[in-house]
């Protein structure tokens, strides 16, 4: 391709990774029903990178010794300057699960919680480690936090600098959506009557959703939502054939 890879902007997804006892299985399941094609490692070099249409787009890698379970999708966000980032998630009553500020001379990495306890990534980089394409079939086009509470809303706007703009007149299942500056980061689903536990989940874009509904139970895994309209366009949630849940959305024009 000529055209240059996408940058994520700070405070917006800069990567998406499957932690999975069995990578090859994963990496077979999401080829046959994304396209993806494995090449190459994430940005923290480890796993391997997928590629749709020749960008990286997520990684998939082995679940830590002795670590059961399913396999699970964590998001990260790119920040600028990972101290400064940590001390604001200690102020803002967050808390710092793992750090590695110096990860390989040039990146930083960390683990955080939130003030409900829910988890996510954050990476500092300065190079073309991370995601290479936003919103284009088999890439990362939203991301969407099942809020353990409304109230982690102000910790997200003093560690990102987020705004939130009310998407639902429903005050019992609040939705708002996510900005920063000029970019939609995603939207935030008040889960505290609801239950899914809180988490965030990274959404796919996707030509057609409905069409791949067959597609994901043919391979192993099965349907937690089907498709339905939503804010951002046409959603459905899934498990793969290892039980990790992931959201696939075809978007609005």
């Amino acid at each position: 391709m000529s055209e240059t890879p996408y940058d994520p902007p700070a405070g917006t997804t800069c990567w998406f990774e499957l932690s999975s006892p069995d990578p090859a299985a994963a990496q077979e399941f999401y080829s046959a029903l994304l396209g993806w094609e494995f090449d190459g490692t994430g940005p923290l070099g480890l796993g391997s990178a997928a590629h749709a249409d020749g960008r990286r787009v997520a990684g998939v890698s082995e679940q830590p010794a002795g670590q059961q379970g399913p396999a699970f999708w964590s998001v990260y966000f790119r920040v600028e300057d990972l101290s400064a980032h940590l001390a604001a998630v200690d102020a803002a009553d967050g808390q710092a699960l793992m750090a590695i500020p110096d990860f390989d001379g040039t990146a930083g990495v960390a683990l955080v919680a939130d003030t409900a306890g829910t988890a996510f990534g954050v990476l500092q980089y300065d190079d073309d480690r991370a995601l290479q394409a936003h919103g284009s079939p088999g890439s990362v086009g939203w991301a969407e936090l099942f809020a353990g509470s409304p109230a982690v809303r102000d910790f997200y706007t003093a560690v990102f600098d987020w705004g939130f703009t009310p998407l639902s007149e429903q005050e019992e299942q609040g939705y708002w959506a996510i900005d920063r500056a000029e970019a939609r980061v995603g939207g935030l689903f008040d889960a505290t009557g609801v239950s899914i536990p809180p988490h965030w989940e990274a959404h796919l874009c996707v030509p057609d959703v409905d069409a791949l509904v067959d597609r994901v139970t043919e391979l192993g895994g099965d349907v937690l939502a089907a498709p339905h309209d939503s804010h951002h366009g046409r959603v459905g949630r899934f498990i793969d054939a290892q039980n990790a849940a992931f959201t696939l959305v075809t978007p609005t024009a």
